[in-house]
């Protein structure tokens, strides 16, 4: 019963896609996915949550759990955990989420994050040496509090601060935006099994799913939503670590940042959001003083402060980077670079937990204890496949038009889908804040945008509205 509880989860996700605010709504009407199955097509409709003309309504109505029949049996096979609204440990830190995800595949064994501070940690992908120390001292300290640090596994900083809070003995959980038997990127293999061994790696997107540009930002959402709050590390004013920044704001919890150089161009990111209102942050300990009365019995800032005293960052922070595999968009532009040459002497001051030879081991351990490596998911019915529509389904519009004149519309067509803005980067040819502000309030009564924490505003469709307000 409970796997078959668990395919009508996966069903109505591949139907849905990850990161659907329509999958949402519908489970907010009928509060699960198998009542979302058995639904009726006048039920679907009354919910007012579909229209007929919707691909999702469609799809729902076909009945075709296939995909999902496979998707349960090779997690089954392959000891990958399918987390949903009903299971146990599904973080409840993304229950409030209006876009939260209904499937979660897991690696590893997740933590009860209601028990654990918990802290994400995001940065550069082109990780100076600045930000590698910093990862080191944030990640490394953070672990040794007694913290859950959680990150992406990307290049850059968002690796070398999981692998710096692995060394530190710390949990840690990765969040990825491909399949779960997909390891990108393949530099940090290493650190995804010990992320694995260590906590967890999770993912909404199926068995299979390649990397794709926009899954990145979309998973962004998770990150900052498993935490209490956010650090940056290190960002360019243009950097995609300011998208997790802007979800961390947008759901209300707290974001730190660290200061740099005013001639470093990978801190001009985190010193704006200093000037913005962010925490500046020098030491781990402005973090867990933040949060060590909520979680007397799980932080510890005495052993934190004890374990970072006569650690020598610089050459931690290389000795991690390199037993970790941890790289950066730099050592992909540079077959040379910082990571084959680093030459540490073997008795260089280094924090280090157990035995380095244990890391050698495959990376990919199955949980389940099968003897090979789990196969990727390949479509085995490719005539299916084609027929099916894999186009992002649209997102019903329920808006009240006769509210919004032309310059309500206007601003909603300037804001970026699924990016939580500020009305000063909404700014108009011939209009000012008050009257963005008043064409914003209009756009939440109508339901066109929807508010959230810290003066933010996000789009409720990726679809543009026409000037004339009206619907076909």
């Amino acid at each position: 019963m409970k796997d078959k509880n668990k395919l009508y989860w996966v069903w109505l996700s591949l139907i849905c896609r990850p990161g659907s605010r329509t999958a949402v709504r519908i489970l907010r009407h009928f509060d699960d996915a198998e009542s979302v199955y058995k639904a009726s097509a006048k039920e679907l409709l009354d919910s007012g949550t579909l229209k007929e003309s919707d691909p999702v309504f469609s799809d729902i109505l076909r009945h075709d759990t296939s995909d999902a029949v496979d998707i349960v049996k090779w997690c089954s096979d392959n000891g990958v955990e399918i987390i949903t609204p009903e299971s146990k440990n599904y973080p409840s830190n993304l229950y409030s989420l209006r876009d939260a995800p209904i499937v979660l595949y897991c690696v590893g064994d997740l933590p009860d994050l209601d028990r654990y501070c918990s802290v994400a940690m995001v940065g550069s992908r082109n990780m100076s040496d600045y930000g590698r120390v910093n990862s080191f001292r944030f990640g490394y300290g953070l672990a040794k509090a007694g913290a859950l640090v959680v990150s992406g596994l990307a290049l850059g900083v968002d690796g070398m601060s999981m692998a710096s809070a692995t060394v530190g003995g710390g949990v840690t959980v990765g969040v990825i935006g491909c399949g779960i038997d997909v390891v990108y990127p393949k530099e940090h293999t290493q650190l995804f099994r010990e992320t694995v061994k260590n906590g967890a790696v999770l993912t909404e997107y199926p068995p299979g799913t390649r990397p794709q540009r926009g899954a990145f930002p979309q998973r962004n959402r998770i990150i900052s939503g498993l935490a209490q709050g956010a650090l940056v590390v290190e960002a360019a004013q243009d950097s995609g670590s300011l998208i997790t920044a802007r979800h961390a704001i947008y759901q209300g919890k707290d974001l730190f940042s660290v200061p740099g150089g005013l001639d470093r161009p990978n801190s001009e990111g985190t010193n704006h959001l200093i000037k913005e209102g962010a925490f500046a942050v020098t030491d781990p300990a402005d973090i867990v003083e933040r949060y060590e009365f909520i979680y007397p019995h799980t932080l510890d800032l005495s052993s934190m402060r004890k374990a970072l005293s006569g650690v020598d960052l610089v050459r931690s922070s290389e000795k991690t980077m390199t037993l970790f595999g941890v790289s950066s968009e730099a050592d992909r532009r540079n077959v040379y670079g910082k990571r084959a040459s680093l030459g540490i002497a073997d008795d260089s001051p280094i924090v280090m937990i157990g035995d380095e030879s244990t890391y050698d081991a495959d990376p990919f351990e199955p949980v389940s204890g099968a003897d090979k490596k789990p196969e990727p998911l390949r479509a085995e019915k490719k005539k299916r496949k084609k027929e099916k529509k894999f186009d992002a389904p649209t997102e019903p519009k329920r808006i009240d038009f006769e509210l919004l004149e032309e310059n309500d519309i206007r601003v909603y067509n300037a804001m970026t889908p699924d990016t939580p803005m500020i009305p000063e980067e909404l700014l108009l040819d011939g209009m000012c804040v008050s009257d963005v502000m008043a064409s914003l309030t209009m756009l939440e009564i109508s339901g066109a945008v929807e508010a959230g924490a810290g003066g933010y505003f996000m789009r409720s469709s990726a679809d543009d509205l026409t000037l004339s307000g009206k619907e076909d």
